[in-house]
Formats: C-alpha cells, structure tokens, sequence
C-alpha cells in the first residue's frame, strides 16, 4: 500500500515540458529548419555553450548531462543564477546559434517558440499543483544554474512549494542521492513516503530511486529506453496522470 506525502518534481522538461528536456526540444527544433545539421555537431556546440554560460569557460570539461558531478575548482556565473527563464533561453540559444552559423533571426524565432510552449506548461502545471497543494508535500529538485527559485517566483510555483532544491546552489547534482536527501529533510517526509517524477531516467529516476524514493518517469510522447524497470515505478505520458497511480493501491 503506498502512503505518499510528498511529490517532488524535475523542473526542465517535466514542469516546463511534456517530457521532453531542454537539450531534446532545442535539437529537434533545429534539426527540423535546419537537416543537415548532425547530432553530433549540436551536442558539441551545446555542451560548450552551456559550460560557458554556467561557467564563464567553455573549455571546462563537465558532463553536465548526466549530472554526477560538478566540474572541479569550477565556480558558477553569477550571472546565470540572476537570469529569468527567457533570459536563460535567449543566452544559451545565442551560443548555440552562432556556433551552428545559423542567423539571429532563426535564433529569435526558437527563442518565441521556446518560451512560450515553457510558459503555457507552467501556467497549465501551476493550476494543477494548487489542486494537490494542501493534500501533498510540494517541492522542485533542479539541475540548474542557480536560478530555479527565481523561475519558481515568476512562473508562481513559490507560494505552492515546500522546498526548491537547485544543484548549483546546493553543490550537489542529481543523480547524487544527497541532493534528494536535501528535499527530504526539508519536507521532513520520509524517502518511502514521496516520490520523485522527472524526465531523465539517468538523473531522476536512477537518484530518485537510489535515494529510496517512489519513481514516477514522465516519458511525454517520446520513445525513451529505459535500461533497468525497476528503476521506475511508474511511466507518464502526461504529468497530470500522475493522480491515478497516487489513487491506486
């Protein structure tokens, strides 16, 4: 029988997205405008661009990825912890962009497109969450750039939230279990009574599930594979069907 109180959420690609993470929407939207683009190509590029902005160097050699680790002797920009969501896209887009040799004005466009979908997520996920607000725990863990609370301010999760965990902050990344501990130990709830639901099974499921906690994959409408079942407790196409796997017995 479960007896869950908390729900703790990924932000990138599970508020903000239908199960699809940042990395993934950005590559399929330039890959669509742009085929000849390969997939190896848009990884190098993003991966130096992200470590320049996060890090002020994008020589740092950080598998920000998987997120096991924070890149040693690195410290984080201080201007990326300020930036708003879209201020955060437009950054990153830019790097992106120019290293790809692609226009401003492509850029801009991925930008709008980007942005908007994010906000139309949130604003959807926002009203869902003060359903459960009062009956559940609510709370964010991050892999992020110091900035998930001021997301959380301007999308208006805060008011809902019991704990925002962000690794840049914490110094922890997930799938560390640590950072899951954290959360925890703020919500003052056991691991066996919350679950963790996320996007990426290699830092939520896999740290969710290591940490003790019930595991809830939001897969959207991709085809993810997932190495190892009983890592997962329960796969969603979409997050609000959630509610019916917290209904079962």
């Amino acid at each position: 029988m479960k007896d869950i109180r908390a729900l703790i959420f990924d932000f990138g690609g599970t508020l903000d997205g239908n199960g699809v993470h940042w990395l993934e929407r950005t590559y399929q939207f330039i890959h669509k405008q742009n085929p000849e683009i390969t997939r190896e190509a848009f990884d190098e590029a993003d991966k130096a661009t992200i470590t320049e902005f996060a890090f002020g160097d994008s020589s740092i050699d950080w598998s920000y990825q998987d997120g096991s680790m924070l890149p040693i002797g690195a410290v984080a920009s201080e201007y990326a912890a300020r930036c708003t969501l879209r201020e955060t896209a437009n950054a990153i887009a830019v790097g992106i962009y120019k290293r790809l040799e692609l226009s401003e004005q492509m850029k801009d466009e991925y930008v709008d497109w980007f942005c908007a979908g994010a906000a139309e997520h949130l604003e959807n996920n926002r009203r869902w969450l003060e359903t459960l607000h009062g009956s559940y725990k609510l709370a964010v863990i991050s892999n992020n750039f110091g900035n998930t609370r001021g997301w959380c301010d301007e999308y208006g999760l805060t008011p809902l939230l019991e704990a925002i965990i962000d690794s840049t902050v914490l110094g922890i990344a997930k799938p560390d279990a640590r950072i899951f501990q954290a959360a925890l130990s703020e919500l003052d709830v056991a691991p066996a009574h919350a679950i963790y639901v996320g996007d990426s099974y290699a830092a939520d499921m896999v740290g969710g599930k290591n940490a003790g906690l019930w595991t809830a994959w939001f897969v959207g409408n991709q085809v993810k594979t997932c190495p190892d079942p009983t890592m997962v407790d329960v796969q969603l196409s979409h997050l609000h069907e959630l509610i019916d796997f917290l209904g079962s017995a």
